[in-house]
């Protein structure tokens, strides 16, 4: 916490004669686009977030270096009325505008504003999309690099597909999608070498999830490395009474570290500004998590409907429930675990249902971890048939 209290600071002291040149550029560049630009025509699969992405360079724009300790904590931006254009308001503050109405938005961290903060400072806009294109893709090499030797081709080609079925390769290219893959691949990588201190590990993980993300897709960050550290171990190592009471340890360690460093924000923010930051964080949690004309059940079909083939995924989860009645080879707990690994998504889905009904043209991303889920599953199948033609 002290960290990211730091980092987010030493954010607001920054020069800004250059930051606020290159927000200039970004806004001219996003005002052309529009706050939800598809990529490819007609595909809500491909559709951008601009909107987030004009809002968090409106805050990078609006830090204030005399008071960066409020500054922080409040992270103000200037606003249209009604504020449903956010590319808009950033274009007209960024062009002297003084009309607007100021905002705070103080229940988030805003980790990705600071850290945005410090790369436009040095670096336009343009370029800094292409590092973190650059800084992506040698997190996917690194990750096959160290993944392949342990867990063979096919295997390794398991996180790139999903990626690729749910358009992560669109995701550096934004602002706000960002920050969630790259700390789920950086976590990927990380567990493969990690095999005591898992725990700690995804506590980390949960914690710079909350500091940096806006509720894209952040249980992906315990899905995706939870599933590699599944897929690298022989199932002779795999207890049924251990196991499977170690992942409850890992999820709860995860869910810690996400709702503390949130509450954390919540307090401080609170002791720093003097206001209730809590009261408003606690009536954005009970909206998140609440139904209007909807069900939870209509919240999970919305995301579901943005996966290639859906129902084709959903038959062969059938089969593959169906196998693992059928079979009992050793590696059948690791069978057991990897499906019950893709119904997190949903879980997720069904909890924060406002939220994922609202927002499933990113939120559905979130999917990625079934999907890796499954085609582990059938792999793990494969080897269930080999063990059995040995025994035979």
């Amino acid at each position: 916490m002290g960290i990211f209290f730091l980092f987010s600071v030493l954010s607001c002291c920054l020069p800004e004669r250059n930051l606020q040149d290159h927000v200039k550029q970004a806004s001219n560049i996003l005002h052309k686009k529009g706050n939800y630009p598809y990529i490819f025509p007609g595909q809500e699969a491909s559709r951008m977030d601009n909107f987030t992405d004009a809002l968090i360079l409106n805050q990078a724009y609006h830090l204030d270096r005399r008071q960066p300790i409020r500054s922080a904590m409040r992270m103000p931006r200037h606003e249209t009325e009604p504020a449903f254009d956010q590319v808009e308001a950033l274009y007209k503050t960024t062009h002297g505008d003084t009309t607007l109405t100021e905002r705070t938005y103080t229940r988030y961290w805003h980790g990705s504003t600071s850290l945005y903060r410090y790369m436009l400072a040095l670096i336009p806009y343009p370029v800094m999309l292409w590092l973190m294109v650059i800084v992506t893709t040698l997190l996917w090499v690194c990750f096959i690099v160290f993944y392949y030797p342990r867990g063979g081709l096919c295997k390794t080609l398991v996180l790139p597909i999903s990626g690729l079925l749910v358009y992560s390769f669109l995701m550096p290219q934004s602002l706000q999608f960002f920050p969630a893959l790259a700390i789920a691949l950086t976590a990927s990588i990380l567990i493969l070498g990690e095999q005591r201190n898992i725990a700690r590990l995804l506590f980390i993980t949960a914690c710079a999830t909350c500091y940096f993300d806006l509720l894209t897709i952040p249980l992906i960050t315990f899905g995706w490395p939870v599933l590699v550290w599944l897929s690298i171990q022989e199932p002779s190592s795999l207890s049924w009474r251990k196991t499977p009471w170690q992942f409850v340890q890992w999820g709860i360690c995860w869910v810690l570290g996400y709702g503390l460093t949130f509450v954390t924000k919540w307090l401080l923010g609170s002791w720093v500004l003097g206001a209730d930051v809590w009261q408003n964080a606690t009536d954005a949690v009970t909206l998140r998590v609440s139904t209007g004309d909807f069900s939870r059940w209509d919240a999970v079909m919305q995301n579901v409907q943005l996966l290639p083939a859906p129902w084709c995924i959903a038959v062969i989860a059938l089969f593959l429930l169906l196998a693992l009645v059928r079979f009992r080879a050793p590696n059948r707990l690791q069978l057991t675990l990897t499906l019950l690994m893709a119904l997190l998504p949903y879980l997720w889905y069904m909890a924060a249902s406002n939220h994922s009904y609202l927002h499933y043209w990113f939120t559905y991303r979130l999917q990625a971890v079934s999907i890796a889920a499954i085609l582990m599953a059938i792999l793990c199948f494969r080897g269930e048939e080999r063990i059995l033609r040995k025994k035979r």
